[in-house]
């Protein structure tokens, strides 16, 4: 019996040690916008590359994949409402990136199929025509990371404005800080991570400043992509 107790107790602690990822509480399942429920969307959805800290707090949230660009608003909302639990490493709960989709359904298509009589997509013609325009020009995309040597052109940082950040009265930032970050298909630093700091405040400046800093967006092959680069920044 000591035994089986021992060989329990250890199963029990091994689950407690199990490493666990990001993990969403709430529902990302959104009722599809009422005027996108005509087009023949199959399986409408949005993707997400997200950060999430220690404490569970949504740190950013870029959107890298969706088969309708008007799914973007709804689908946001819909992250900024859940809640997140962070990711378990060795017992221990750690900031991390993942991906989390959103995906949106049609009421009256869910109620046909549990046997509603009522038929989906109701509507005159004239609305037909009008969904049938709308799809036509409204675009999906999918936005994969590239490495730099794939970009059609070298990630260029345009003119920018150097934020420093001090948390004492009078005692000047200076240091070196390493930062890890995407650069986003706009062009926009997303995701910053400091791998390496001289101090809190060297970290926090260089944070501060890549959200004023912009870079070409980049492109693979004509189409937009997203790419992760390495930045040191050094304050005197």
């Amino acid at each position: 019996m000591p035994g089986l107790i021992a060989v329990a107790f250890l199963a029990v602690a091994t689950l407690q040690a199990e490493d666990r990822r990001i993990t969403v509480e709430g529902s990302l399942e959104v009722i599809l916008p009422v005027e996108l429920r005509g087009l023949p969307l199959v399986n409408p959805h949005v993707d997400f590359l997200i950060d999430v800290g220690e404490d569970g707090t949504l740190f950013d949230a870029m959107p890298t994949k969706s088969n309708h660009r008007d799914l973007l608003s709804p689908a946001i909302a819909a992250i900024q409402k859940v809640t997140f639990t962070p990711a378990i490493e060795d017992g221990v709960a750690v900031r991390s990136r993942d991906s989390v989709r959103v995906v949106f359904y049609d009421p009256e298509q869910r109620a046909w199929r549990q046997g509603s009589g009522q038929l989906p997509f109701g509507g005159t013609p004239a609305d037909a025509a009008k969904n049938r325009i709308f799809a036509a020009s409204a675009e999906s995309f999918t936005y994969g990371i590239s490495d730099r040597e794939e970009l059609d052109s070298p990630i260029t940082q345009l003119p920018s404005t150097r934020r420093v950040y001090a948390s004492q009265a009078g005692v000047k930032t200076t240091g070196e800080c390493l930062v890890e970050f995407y650069i986003g298909p706009n062009g926009r630093a997303r995701f910053p991570r400091a791998l390496e700091s001289d101090s809190d405040d060297v970290a926090i400046s260089a944070a501060l400043t890549l959200l004023e800093t912009r870079f070409n967006p980049p492109r693979k092959n004509g189409q937009p992509t997203y790419v992760k680069i390495q930045q040191r920044f050094r304050f005197d």
